[in-house]
């Protein structure tokens, strides 16, 4: 598919009348420009929910930030982003800038259901508290944040545990795995204060 192929699938944002789209472009050869393209799709007149798989392609920081521009989709209420690394080299594309800018999605006006996949990325615990930032979200009420494999310590567990600030939020779902060796009981009770949240279901 690649760039062009991407920036041909955008003009999908000139259906009057779609409201759910799920695109799978994993392993593509997807860089930021086809990103850029993708992001227009919130140019779509009644676009509700999306569903964008661009796990295992060429994205940079520059790339995340083209896709936190979602948050201008004036009906956006449902989004899945799914992001994973090749578990590569090109895991290392990616910075907790480009981290920082999707927990811009929380701008999204209508935005209440939330789902991140950054597995195998290089997240971090700098990325972990980035990607926190999600708590400020008005409306959020279920997030799904995948940071499998992605080098999270005890700071990191301890800042996604501050999600459970978030107003609405009732449903939280979260996939630490594979960070055994930077996890220790430090953040294992951080995370434990999950329970304590007045929101959580």
């Amino acid at each position: 598919v690649g760039d062009a192929g991407a920036q041909a699938l955008a003009s999908l944002k000139e259906a009057p009348h779609l409201h759910t789209l799920s695109l799978d472009l994993s392993s593509n050869l997807v860089g930021n420009a086809g990103a850029q393209a993708l992001a227009s799709l919130k140019e779509t007149p009644l676009l509700h929910t999306l569903h964008l798989d661009l796990s295992r392609n060429i994205l940079t920081d520059d790339g995340l930030q083209a896709l936190a521009s979602l948050k201008a989709a004036p009906f956006l209420h449902t989004l899945s982003l799914h992001l994973a690394s090749q578990g590569d080299e090109s895991r290392t594309n990616l910075t907790h800038q480009g981290f920082g800018a999707l927990a811009n999605l929380k701008e999204a006006p209508h935005l209440h259901t939330l789902s991140l996949n950054l597995s195998d990325c290089s997240v971090g615990d700098a990325g972990a508290e980035a990607v926190a930032g999600l708590k400020e979200a008005p409306r959020l009420h279920t997030l799904s944040l995948n940071l499998s494999d992605c080098s999270v310590g005890d700071a990191g567990a301890e800042a996604v545990a501050g999600l459970q600030e978030a107003p609405r939020l009732h449903t939280l779902c979260l996939n630490l795995s594979r960070n055994q060796h930077k996890i220790s009981e430090l953040g294992a009770k951080a995370l434990s204060t999950l329970k304590d949240s007045s929101t959580l279901l």
